[in-house]
């Protein structure tokens, strides 16, 4: 439907309708803006025979730029600037006036001062994220590389850019918090109902088009790109406000209902319908045991709401979709709604879902599931959960607690696609400080604040901002490195006289993708990941910048265009995976096998690990990553001995017991572990960072 984090869906479903700027477009006139995108397509050889960049440009992307009220832009000769082809596409302008000053400056580069945004234009239907043609070069990459330039040469006046190939139309932003994830892909063909076009199951369905389309002119046309007399901002400025502020009301109503509604439930019904709790007042351990099994609950849950409203799970696919949390939730919200009852005896809402916690874990062909075995979903290891079953009436207003926001007005689904797993792993950090106690008057369990609880398991949570800066300082050096080194060594071999194959062969043996592939990180105080799952997209954006650089480096290599040995590699893998989905039946995501997610999974399997002292936080760590780098049908134990249980401090690790799950002291691991921070580790020293998580 559409892809990327730039604005919640909330927004983009229901919260845009609520706007000034969306009323004002008359339906009639989002009908003629449809006829005219349907033209401009029929007259497009949409088959793709003889079309290249500058026919896509021409016939495609003007007349739709016209279309969206684009009237003034400049195509940029990218070999004028400075002899570089670093330089987008286009630059758009507001109005002829703009453009006309704009003509008049000598340096193209400061017509930028003038501009409201870029564009950068890709062949019809090119891949967005993955490496094509002689340079391997990636669009989305290339585009982050761009707004940087451009924020730079424009003094900070442009901050958007859209890219495109004619059907896919995205919205890039210069100050998101993640730029690589937060962008804002419509696929225009499809909102529009173009004919001859192949679409996939993800495309949207025929009565969502209208709004979809409507969504595409009122963000992509000129009108959201300028300021408004009134406030001072943009559309755009205003709609990121707004998601904004949904996004923290989202995450604070969740927060509040866990810790308010939810734990406390949870803990308490355990503890009444444990056939085998202690028959006097319990013991701290049968109360930690009761703890643990309700954060797996908890977080079981959350996982699958998470998964499936990302489509992650295949909740889309009918034969999942009777299984899936989202069926069982949505009857649980009717009958709630109509006022029915719930029983306080009978358990198959909670059986139902054991059995889809036991399919994530095994995976079913026949649901086109793959198995993703991990701690988590282990029956073994959590043994309170298999043997206990939740009545209907507590598990039925626990799922309904999770999955609605119920403030003021009628309840509205939580779509979890608008939370990131950071913001789920505070709800875990913040649970650290409450533990279960009887009250003996009552019979019940309290669950009650322990401040010395994160303070004992050293848990403590980083703000994003400080996670970015840790990220940057510990490993932007490293990078550099192993850049410039890349660099260097080009320079030299340009001096050289020898066969330009084997000078390309001897580059290769120090490039800089590979090399930063061979840094090592460890976070020995990983909590719930978050600086982890930083250091993978930073790692990753560096490995996708370092494989674009091959070509400007190498000037003296004039017939044959030097490729990464990665980009080889990253392919091998990508059939590989389409292979084994097409052997189990799987249904998979295109999407979810471009460049930068088989990257970061490379990167997850060979440069990251962490230790923490909480048998818990390890588990929701290899969730957190798992969810963050997520790739149809790989499992979440390839984490097993990258992210472990253990002391960091003493440089022990510890083994799970086989039937509780908590840890106990094990061998001494086998290399030092900074206890300060997070190591970075590489072949000339280590980078250390304070103290974190």
């Amino acid at each position: 439907m559409f892809r990327g984090g730039l604005f919640p869906s909330e927004f983009l479903r229901t919260g845009v309708m609520e706007t000034d700027a969306w009323r004002a477009v008359a339906d009639e006139h989002v009908d003629q803006f449809r006829d005219r995108i349907l033209a401009i397509f029929e007259a497009f050889p949409i088959g793709g025979r003889g079309v290249n960049e500058a026919l896509t440009e021409q016939e495609l992307i003007e007349p739709i730029l016209a279309a969206l009220g684009w009237d003034a832009f400049l195509p940029q000769q990218k070999a004028a600037m400075t002899g570089r082809a670093d330089v987008p596409d286009y630059l758009l302008l507001a109005d002829q006036g703009t453009k006309s000053r704009a003509l008049k400056r000598a340096d193209q580069g400061g017509r930028y001062q003038d501009g409201v945004a870029v564009l950068e234009a890709k062949t019809w239907q090119r891949p967005l994220d993955r490496g094509a043609g002689p340079r391997g070069e990636i669009p989305s990459t290339q585009m982050l590389r761009y707004l940087s330039r451009v924020e730079v040469l424009s003094e900070r006046e442009i901050q958007w850019g859209i890219l495109t190939n004619g059907r896919n139309w995205r919205l890039y932003f210069q100050g998101a918090r993640s730029r690589a994830e937060e962008y804002l892909d419509l696929d225009l063909a499809a909102c529009a109902g173009v004919q001859g076009i192949e679409f996939d199951l993800f495309a949207p369905k025929e009565e969502e088009r209208p709004h979809l389309l409507k969504l595409f002119y009122v963000l992509f046309r000129r009108d959201a790109f300028l300021r408004a007399a009134e406030t001072g901002a943009t559309f755009h400025e205003l709609a990121l406000d707004r998601g904004r502020r949904w996004q923290a009301l989202v995450s604070s109503k969740l927060t509040e209902v866990v810790f308010d509604q939810v734990f406390p439930e949870l803990v308490n019904a355990l503890y009444a319908n444990d056939r085998e709790r202690p028959p006097r007042k319990p013991d701290r351990a049968y109360l930690d045991s009761i703890r643990q099994a309700a954060l797996t609950i908890l977080y079981r849950l959350l996982f699958v709401l998470y998964a499936e409203d990302r489509g992650l799970l295949p909740v889309d696919d009918a034969r999942y979709d009777d299984y899936s949390l989202r069926r069982l939730r949505d009857t649980v919200a009717s009958r709630l709604d109509a006022g029915d009852a719930f029983s306080n005896r009978r358990v198959p809402l909670y059986r139902q879902a054991k059995e889809l916690w036991a399919l994530i874990d095994e995976g079913d062909d026949a649901l086109r599931l793959p198995p993703y075995n991990g701690g988590l979903f282990d029956r073994p290891r959590h043994p309170m959960v298999e043997r206990i079953d939740l009545p209907d009436s507590t598990f039925a207003s626990m799922l309904d607690a999770l999955s609605r926001l119920k403030e003021g007005g009628p309840p509205r689904y939580i779509n979890f696609r608008d939370l990131s797993v950071r913001e789920l792993g505070s709800i875990y950090e913040r649970l650290l400080e409450f533990e279960p106690v009887l009250d003996e008057a009552d019979g019940i369990l309290k669950v009650i604040l322990n401040p010395f609880a994160r303070k004992s398991s050293g848990s403590y949570y980083t703000p994003d901002e400080l996670v970015g800066l840790i990220v940057e300082r510990a490993l932007g050096p490293l990078v550099d490195e192993r850049i410039a080194g890349f660099f260097e060594r080009a320079e030299q071999l340009g001096h050289h006289h020898g066969p330009i194959q084997e000078r390309l062969l001897d580059l290769a043996r120090g490039d800089p993708a590979e090399a930063i592939l061979s840094l090592r990180v460890c976070d020995p105080a990983m909590g719930s990941s978050h600086f982890l799952a930083a250091a993978v997209d930073f790692l990753a954006d560096s490995v996708l910048e370092a494989m674009a650089a091959g070509e400007e480096v190498v000037p003296w290599n004039k017939q044959h265009h030097y490729e990464s040995p990665l980009g080889p590699r990253i392919e091998t893998i990508r059939e590989r995976l389409r292979g084994r989905a097409r052997e189990h039946g799987w249904r998979i995501d295109e999407a979810q096998l471009d460049d930068r997610q088989i990257i970061r999974r490379m990167i997850l399997k060979r440069c990251v690990y962490g230790v923490d002292k909480n048998p818990m936080a390890v588990e929701l760590a290899k969730v957190s990553l798992w969810l963050h780098t997520f790739t149809a049908g790989a499992p979440l134990s390839f984490l097993d001995h990258h992210l472990v249980c253990g002391d960091s401090l003493f440089g022990e690790l510890a083994s799970r017991t086989g039937s509780s799950g908590t840890c106990s002291k094990g061998e001494p691991t086998d290399q030092p572990v900074d206890s300060a921070g997070a190591g970075v580790n590489g072949r000339h020293g280590s980078h250390r960072t304070g103290s974190r998580r």
